[in-house]
């Protein structure tokens, strides 16, 4: 079924793009001044000259405290670098400070020629990086690798590949085989941190956090699953034990180590600082040839470069499998609320309110945390499950007074004529009362569908490579602000729309069967 839904909406989704894309013609004018003299700015522009200005910085990292505390500037927060960097070349933030080995790779991607960076020496401020764990053992031989790792000089060579120069990001990773013999290492990582853990051609993570992680698991002999979080994620998956150890661009603080326990220093990074060049003019993604050569250069650089479209498929097919899951078993979930609703005893009724109520007070990604970090906290099970039976508890509270609500228009005196010519109970709701109110409740349960399909794009908080998901690792990779975001919101469009489509068919059906 999912590959039927890929065959049928791919052909679409690109024709859809080119209608929704047209507004954003005129924001990719080509660049006023990308020439190499502007870099000459760097020199002029120093780490203390941002007193007094906004710097961006991601949520959870270090570079916040460095802003506010060290450099007396105002920080802004960001769950992903590409944000920061769109704000930066619209003139919101004065810089973005991230890590230098990963400030240099950015600035030299294709698009990024209207960028420069700052660099923050490293006698003034310097970040140790380091994995982290709950597990004290893990901790103990990932310490022993290093050690090792640095006496046959493997370390010194991966440093000098991926974050002491400018490294070659399609470049492929080394042949590093896995036995398995010791079991699986759950690694969660970020797959937005150029150049220690992005994702690269095959949808498979990259990287020199990556390797390491990769390294140790044949060391250890051991097989490797990576779940990819955001930034702010990767503690909390492993305090919460849902993975053995978390590897990215971590930084190793006093603050966190009251926490997590840290291994030793994987590298010790610099503090740069990405700004907009004099004469940038703050467009994204520049090309020269209007809206038919950004539209080439969008599909090109987003969908076909490391076959990027496979991703968007197969986040489209998990998408469709929660929604449809959760439909499903929230319809059935729903229906038992309803009957506890529709009792004549106060306390099982009030049981069935409460319910109702505590799951529309609490915003939806916040269920979605506590269903994956609380109720199935230990339990060794997908996250798409995890995804399926958050949405469930969300639907079925819905569903429920939907119902609900429907009977309850039913005219009783349509049921007082049924019993009276010798209908049981069940006989009447079944005959007259059902028919009635499915009927009624079919355009809110249409729209309910919709809602949660749309409302699935939150669970990539719990390393689901959903469509949104599949978006945001592209815009990582890419930096392009504007495709990946308007080729989402097409998918989107389509398939809620076909869906509006098929249960509209469906009234109808239902309709016209009622009546005869």
């Amino acid at each position: 079924m999912v590959k039927k839904i890929k065959a049928v909406l791919l052909p679409i989704m690109t024709t859809a793009l080119l209608l929704s894309a047209c507004t954003s013609e005129s924001v990719h004018e080509a660049p006023k001044d990308a020439t190499a003299e502007n870099t000459a700015a760097r020199a002029k522009l120093t780490y203390t000259d941002f007193a007094g200005k906004k710097i961006g910085a991601v949520t959870g990292g270090v570079y916040d405290e460095v802003a506010k505390n060290s450099l007396n500037a105002e920080p802004v927060y960001y769950s992903e670098i590409s944000a920061g960097i769109e704000d930066v070349r619209k003139g919101r933030i004065d810089g973005y400070g991230y890590d230098l080995s990963a400030v240099r790779v950015i600035i030299g991607m294709e698009g990024n020629e209207d960028l420069d960076y700052v660099e923050v020496p490293a006698e003034f401020f310097t970040a140790p990086m380091g994995a982290i764990s709950a597990n004290p053992d893990i901790v103990k031989k990932f310490n022993a690798f290093l050690d090792a790792a640095e006496a046959d000089g493997s370390l010194r060579e991966m440093q000098e590949r991926w974050v002491r120069n400018v490294p070659d990001l399609d470049s492929p990773m080394p042949d590093i085989i896995l036995d398995g013999k010791n079991g699986v290492l759950k690694v969660a990582t970020n797959p937005a941190a150029l150049p220690f853990s992005y994702i690269g051609a095959g949808a498979t993570p990259k990287g020199y956090s990556v390797e390491l992680a990769l390294r140790f698991a044949a060391r250890e002999g051991m097989n490797i699953e990576f779940a990819l979080l955001d930034f702010g994620g990767l503690i909390p998956s492993v305090i919460s034990g849902k993975t053995d150890f978390a590897i990215a661009n971590i930084s190793i603080t006093e603050e966190r180590k009251k926490s997590v326990l840290f291994t030793d220093s994987t590298y010790d990074d610099q503090m740069g600082i990405i700004v907009l060049k004099p004469g940038g003019g703050g467009a994204a993604e520049k090309t020269g040839g209007g809206f038919i050569a950004w539209m080439q250069t969008g599909i090109e650089r987003n969908l076909i470069t490391d076959g990027r479209w496979k991703m968007v498929a197969n986040g489209l097919g998990v998408t469709m499998i929660i929604a449809l899951a959760a439909q499903v078993f929230g319809t059935v979930f729903g229906c038992f609320i309803c009957f506890l609703l529709m009792r004549k005893n106060k306390f099982v009724k009030w049981i069935g309110s409460l319910y109702c109520g505590l799951i529309h007070g609490t915003p939806v990604v916040v269920l979605l945390m506590i269903t994956y970090y609380i109720i199935f906290g230990s339990a060794d099970i997908s996250n798409v499950i995890v995804a399926i039976a958050a949405f469930t508890i969300v639907m079925g509270a819905g569903i429920a007074q939907n119902l609900k609500g429907a009977i309850d228009t039913v005219d009783p005196v349509e049921i007082e004529a049924a019993r009276s010519i010798g209908f049981s109970a069940f006989r009447a709701f079944k005959t007259v009362t059902l028919p009635q109110a499915v009927r009624r409740v079919l355009p809110a349960y249409t729209n309910g569908f919709v809602e949660l399909v749309k409302a699935t794009a939150i669970v990539g908080y719990i390393a689901i490579q959903d469509l949104t998901r599949a978006g945001d690792i592209i815009r990582s990779r890419t930096y392009d602000a504007y495709f990946p975001l308007l080729f989402v919101a097409a998918v989107y469009l389509i398939v809620t729309s076909i869906c509006v489509l098929l249960f509209k068919s469906a009234v109808k059906k239902w309709s016209v069967s009622a009546m005869q």
